[in-house]
């Protein structure tokens, strides 16, 4: 391959990933009880709590549920990045 052709290909790359950056996501945990809106660059854009989950008794449930549905986005979005974009380790 020649140095010309592998230029082409990483603007192509870097097209597909600042698309990809700006694409958004949405992750539905637990048949909406929390749901996470975030870009492919794993910005948090919208994040909704459903009011049956607020009790002011039980704070940690609620925030363990939050933590878990925000990973389980970024988890999600890492996949489908890793789709385009499979890692370069080993590409030099």
């Amino acid at each position: 391959m020649n140095f010309n052709n592998l230029m082409q290909q990483a603007k192509i790359m870097q097209k597909k990933l600042d698309e990809f950056n700006k694409k958004e996501f949405e992750y539905d945990y637990s048949n909406g009880s929390v749901i996470v809106k975030l870009t492919g660059g794993l910005k948090i854009i919208n994040l909704t709590i459903n009011k049956t989950l607020i009790d002011p008794e039980d704070a940690i449930t609620l925030q363990e549920m939050i933590t878990e549905a925000i990973n389980n986005a970024i988890a999600l979005v890492n996949e489908q990045k890793e789709e385009i974009a499979p890692s370069s380790s080993g590409m030099f």
